[in-house]
């Protein structure tokens, strides 16, 4: 829901010139479209928005096209920049593979609803995930720490996933990958479900969270 989008972008606390943003599994733009609203009025005159955004069904991806095609012009009407990239692939795939290049981070910010599926242990996920140190038995968790390792130090990640991380010996490795690599900041517990996704028939038990790219 937008709502929740605002809010979400609403948690972000630094508003610098340039700002690479991660949008990963974006679907339509919901939360790109959030985090552009904060960043015309908080961002400095004539700051820099660059927007990466992963989303590989291709019916979702039209619309994300022309969403993001008007990007650049609204920008430039509130007196900054904009350019924008749709990546069409498999974020785990295309993620790992940058992580092990070992370039230079490419995103300053990432905002994220990630897909929730359990991965196999013989699953390429899996395998891909491991190969640069993150464990995990659900989708949702890789995508949020290859987030986090995509993001550059004194970068900031903003997540909307199912709290089942929290908890409980299959998701211990990836607590403490997380707790390695980023602080968290925040963490808003929603009250009732029924009333935040009325619409969604969402059955998991979400939470949002605010984390800073610094090791702790």
């Amino acid at each position: 829901p937008s709502a929740i989008a605002s809010f979400m972008a609403s948690l972000f606390r630094k508003w610098p010139d340039e700002v690479r943003l991660l949008d990963p599994g974006a679907g339509v733009g919901s939360l790109t479209e959030a985090y552009f609203q904060q960043f015309v009025v908080k961002a400095p005159k004539g700051a820099s928005l660059s927007v990466t955004a992963f989303e590989i069904d291709p019916i979702l991806n039209e619309y994300l096209g022309d969403y993001l095609s008007m990007l650049p012009e609204r920008a430039r009407a509130a007196g900054v920049s904009s350019t924008t990239q749709i990546q069409p692939r498999d974020f785990i795939a295309e993620g790992t593979f940058a992580v092990n290049l070992g370039a230079a981070l490419p995103f300053t910010h990432a905002i994220l609803n990630p897909p929730y599926r359990k991965i196999n242990t013989n699953s390429l996920h899996r395998k891909l995930l491991s190969g640069i140190g993150i464990e995990t038995v659900n989708l949702y968790a890789g995508f949020l720490a290859l987030a986090i390792a995509l993001t550059e130090k004194g970068g900031e990640i903003v997540a909307i996933v199912p709290r089942s991380f929290c908890n409980g010996t299959y998701f211990r490795p990836f607590r403490e990958w997380l707790l390695e690599h980023a602080a968290i900041h925040h963490i808003h517990v929603f009250e009732s479900r029924s009333n935040a996704f009325r619409e969604d028939s969402v059955l998991q038990e979400n939470i949002i969270i605010h984390l800073g790219r610094e090791q702790v």
